[in-house]
């Protein structure tokens, strides 16, 4: 015990002051009332010294300090898993797992509450401390997810680790959220001891069970081509069963096979192919029937999402000039399209090529010589080379990409077509025009091109055919610019298709023309200034069909047939439907202009909303690629469906896209693994340096607990003085010293 003084002076220093102030008001008051009787004058100074004290009280501010020790009981923290997979009843007593353990913690509880301070964490997919008894038996194992790293340290905030004895776990150990629970606990500085529920089912010799452990799905299909989606099917108990096995887009069956079933550790296959027939995104389920002896059928199925879609399409787009069409072409349309790809050659002197493209991984300095680099181009355009820079094995190496599917379309100009030499080429042969020689020469005068009745149909002249006159008269919406020339060709092959002429009498020159070849197609279009189709109408505020014409060229080049988008608009998506917890979900989003292009210019962002209505905003950024494309990503915290609004600001154009709905966690994720899995329990244990006990023997292993308690010393410090109090008697010993002087008839 000690006495010390707050302001830091010595206790000598104040016993000093204040009896050198008492001896002074003594002489004061002997001097000044010896006449008063003795108990008047005594009780005056008494006062006058009272509050003399209470002032050396409040100057000097003595603290008494002193250590106190006392008994404090440790905290032992259970956590009880309230998964789904608890809810299973595997053992003779027919008690779910979960009201075992629940059952063993309260009767734990009650015993051990004299020795420790007993705290409860229920946990699955999150952890949430109990305050109640009440709250522990209103518990319900419906938690669509575990997680053991979170429940640990959800359990090891509750109180700082010197005042823990231990941590005590209760759970199947299925773990299925993300993260190492063995490192985890190793890293708490806390003992945990981990109490394993439940059983190893195929240890039964009376279970039987199918299960679909496992979907191999790709998480984007292919529009019209074959796609392969595996199932991971297992079975205890069935040897020698044959089963059927079913994938169902969407809910609506689309293949089946039959499976025999062994006894083989592992999983056995069974795979679906089928052909997707509709774009965007779809729900793929492997399901199995249950069988008349199963138990479990929560477990009979697994889902994946995937986005059928279309690819970008890829554009080789070679010019022998630097013309003007050439740069309009790359930087109106190519870079401008948001679902094109493309490369540009530009020729700036002999066999000297220039590339513009916004394909990151594409490095061409010449025309491309090897098939690999070929085949990885949907759509070819030529311009204004000479075939003399196309080697003859280039040529069928391109002719055998388009074979396969993809397109070429061959543009007017001096050095291509005739002129340029094309005549007995490999490539003259597949085009759906008849060349002519070198000589054949251009036609110069400006024209506008005249739709046949078939090209008034296709789809190349889809939204657009307004603008052009036609063999019955003049184009319904006038003001489109003319051509300004063309170069001459002799005539249509047998068996194409000619979509524009140079003037509306029958057999005149074809200026567009088209044919298929194997399995692609090929287009020459004679034509080499549309470049002014834009620009007219854009200085007249119209739509321009120069990036419809030329977006719907490409597209049906490449076997698509989907009219160009010509207005404003967000689209928005994600890189698949169906997220792990804590798994990062990539958001996308293509942003088009009032003119249908890429905007590589808007403010992007997704507001997302979670389970519960929490929402998060993510700022999308541009990415590298084809024009208005935007990226952002964010990390889902729990389970559930997830809302992705996503929202672009251009200029004063304000632009909405459609909802995006994303699930993170599958439904049955709880009942994917359903065994006992001591080996994970042990390992939380062992990296802590606790124990592992199976339910069924833990009772021993509770009474064996170390319940010393311990002993705390705790520094105290008490002021004694209180200024409030002090001030007060300072004031009343005064005013009682005033009202007696009075009394006395004192000055």
């Amino acid at each position: 015990m000690q006495l010390s003084l707050a302001q830091g002076y010595s206790l000598t220093t104040m016993l000093a002051v204040a009896a050198a102030a008492l001896l002074l008001v003594g002489m004061f008051y002997y001097r000044a009332f010896h006449a008063l009787e003795f108990r008047r004058w005594r009780t005056l100074y008494l006062l006058r010294a009272a509050a003399i004290l209470l002032v050396v009280m409040l100057l000097f501010q003595p603290v008494l300090s002193y250590q106190k020790e006392h008994v404090e009981k440790p905290a032992m923290i259970f956590l009880l898993d309230a998964s789904a997979s608890m809810d299973i009843a595997d053992d003779e007593s027919e008690l779910s797992r979960f009201d075992r353990a629940r059952g063993k913690l309260e009767q734990w509880s009650d015993s051990l509450k004299r020795d420790f301070r007993v705290l409860t964490v229920a946990f699955a997919d999150r952890a949430l401390p109990l305050e109640t008894r009440e709250e522990l038996a209103a518990l319900i194992p419906n938690g669509r997810a575990t997680s053991l790293c979170r429940a640990l340290a959800t359990a090891s905030n509750q109180l700082a680790p010197a005042e823990v004895a231990a941590l005590v776990m209760l759970s199947d150990g299925i773990n299925n959220a993300a993260g190492n629970p063995p490192e985890s606990a190793g890293k708490l500085g806390l003992t945990v001891h981990c109490v394993g529920v439940g059983a190893g089912l195929r240890s039964n010799r009376s279970y039987r069970d199918v299960q679909v452990v496992g979907i191999d799905c790709p998480e984007r299909m292919m529009l019209g081509n074959v796609a392969r989606v595996t199932g991971s099917i297992d079975a205890a108990g069935l040897n020698g069963r044959v089963i059927q096995a079913f994938l169902d887009e969407d809910g609506r069956r689309v293949a089946r096979t039959e499976l025999t079933l062994d006894e083989v550790e592992g999983s056995q296959q069974a795979a679906f192919e089928f052909t997707p027939s509709a774009k965007g995104r779809h729900a793929y389920t492997v399901r199995v029937p249950p069988v008349s002896e199963e138990r479990i059928v929560e477990n009979n199925s697994r889902s994946a999402v995937s986005t059928v879609h279309e690819a970008e399409i890829s554009v080789l787009y070679v010019e022998g000039t630097l013309r003007a069409e050439y740069g309009a072409l790359v930087d109106r349309f190519l870079a401008k399209d948001p679902d094109l790809e493309f490369c540009a050659l530009v020729q700036t002197r002999p066999n000297v090529f220039l590339q513009r493209t916004n394909m990151g991984d594409m490095r061409l300095a010449a025309i491309p010589a090897d098939r690999e680099t070929i085949d990885k181009f949907d759509v070819f355009i030529l311009g204004d080379i000479d075939a003399s820079y196309i080697r003859p094995e280039q040529q069928e190496m391109i002719l055998d990409r388009i074979r396969a599917g993809a397109g070429l379309v061959m543009l007017g100009g001096y050095h291509s077509l005739g002129p340029g030499g094309y005549a007995g080429t490999p490539l003259a042969g597949a085009l759906p025009v008849e060349l002519g020689d070198r000589r054949i020469g251009q036609f110069t005068d400006p024209f506008p091109p005249v739709l046949t009745p078939e090209g008034v149909r296709h789809p190349i002249f889809a939204n657009i055919g307004v603008f052009f006159p036609t063999r019955s008269g003049g184009p319904q919406t006038p003001g489109l610019p003319p051509l300004v020339g063309c170069t001459r060709v002799e005539r249509a092959r047998a068996g194409a298709t000619v979509l524009a002429t140079l003037t509306a009498d029958p057999g005149s020159m074809p200026v567009l023309a088209v044919q298929p070849l194997g399995h692609g197609r090929t287009a020459v279009f004679t034509g080499d200034t549309t470049r002014n189709w834009q620009q007219v109408s854009q200085s007249l505020d119209r739509e321009s069909p120069f990036l419809r014409f030329w977006g719907q060229m490409v597209r049906w080049l490449a076997g698509r047939a989907e009219a160009v988008e010509a207005a404003a608009g967000v689209v928005a998506d994600t890189d698949k439907a169906h997220y792990e917890p804590d798994q990062p979900v990539q958001i996308s989003a293509v942003v088009r202009d009032r003119q249908g292009q890429g905007a590589g210019n808007a403010r992007v962002t997704a507001e997302v909303k979670g389970p519960g209505g929490r929402a998060e905003r993510v700022e999308l950024s541009s990415v590298p690629g084809p024009g208005g494309h935007y990226q952002g990503t964010f990390e889902p915290q729990s389970p559930g469906r997830y809302e992705i609004g996503v929202e672009a600001l251009l200029g004063d154009l304000a632009l909405a896209a459609e909802t995006v709905l994303i699930e993170v966690g599958r439904t049955n994720l709880e009942f994917e693994k359903l065994d006992l899995d001591e080996k994970m329990l042990m390992g939380v244990a062992a990296a802590s340096g606790g124990r592992y006990v199976h339910i069924s023997t833990a009772d021993h292993f509770i009474e064996q607990l170390e319940r010393r308690q311990r002993k705390k010393t705790t520094y105290v410090e008490r002021r004694l003085y209180w200024p409030p109090g002090l001030w007060t008697l300072l004031v009343a010993a005064l005013t009682t010293e005033w009202i007696l002087r009075r009394r006395y008839q004192l000055r």
